[in-house]
């Protein structure tokens, strides 16, 4: 789950999940699902914004590749917060 800078989505919602999407590829990790999930008001400003949009991302990578991914997610602009979670099957609505 990734929660980006709704001034970011606004500009272009295809190129900003592109570009998410690609700071995953270059650490050899298989994006398997990828979308627009909501915009929500926050429940406390992050980097002076009150609105979100959450992407919700599925991708598959080996251990080694995930704090070289966080690593890069924390240093992104548009991207205000991240979690990232085990999930054993991609649902089939994703």
């Amino acid at each position: 789950m990734i929660l980006l800078d709704n001034r970011e989505v606004k500009s272009g919602w295809q190129a900003l999940k592109d570009q998410v999407c690609a700071v995953f590829s270059k650490h050899g990790a298989e994006v398997k699902s990828a979308k627009r999930w909501d915009e929500r008001r926050l429940a406390y400003p992050i980097k002076h914004q009150l609105r979100g949009t959450y992407m919700l991302l599925y991708f598959e990578t080996g251990t080694d590749a995930l704090t070289a991914i966080r690593r890069d997610l924390d240093y992104f602009d548009p991207v205000l917060r991240h979690l990232t979670m085990v999930c054993e099957d991609v649902p089939e609505a994703a």
